[in-house]
């Protein structure tokens, strides 16, 4: 009986460390990805100051920049201690993907009928804007309606 406990209490030990170093390096992993982050957006206002005429790669920098080190910070701030993803996260942010999917696979469906009829005349450009908006908001809001439903059967 003494050597269950003890067994026991050698787990929940173990736990309890690999726990702390789990939580280390996420954090570490914020912490690189805000500096890079930083360095992206320096790039950017470095590039701008520097080359005049190329204000588009300078202005790309410092948006990818400032979106990485907002996001990366929002998302430190708002996990907290808990981790990143664990197994039913990964199912239900699965399902929310593969339910933006079908859905585009609809409006690809729709946009073919629309300009087959030639109700609309669509560039190449604009199909993939559309489609690239409406990928990543719809599997936002699946992800999010599934969080909130708990699980998927």
């Amino acid at each position: 009986m003494l050597n269950k406990i003890d067994s026991t209490r050698l787990r929940l030990l173990k736990s309890r460390l690999f726990k702390g170093i789990a939580m280390k390096n996420i954090k570490k992993i914020y912490m690189y990805k805000l500096a890079l982050g930083v360095i992206i957006l320096l790039a950017g206002i470095v590039s701008a100051t520097c080359y005049k005429h190329e204000a588009s790669a300078s202005s790309f920098l410092i948006s990818m920049g400032l979106i990485l080190f907002i996001l990366t910070a929002f998302r430190f701030f708002r996990q907290g201690d808990f981790p990143d993803r664990d197994e039913r996260t990964k199912k239900l942010a699965a399902y929310g993907i593969t339910y933006s999917w079908l859905l585009t696979l609809v409006l690809i469906s729709v946009f073919y009928l629309a300009d087959y009829f030639k109700m609309v005349e669509f560039t190449a450009g604009s199909v993939l804007g559309i489609l690239l908006i409406f990928m990543t908001i719809s599997a936002n809001v699946f992800r999010w309606y599934f969080m909130r439903k708990g699980d998927i059967e």
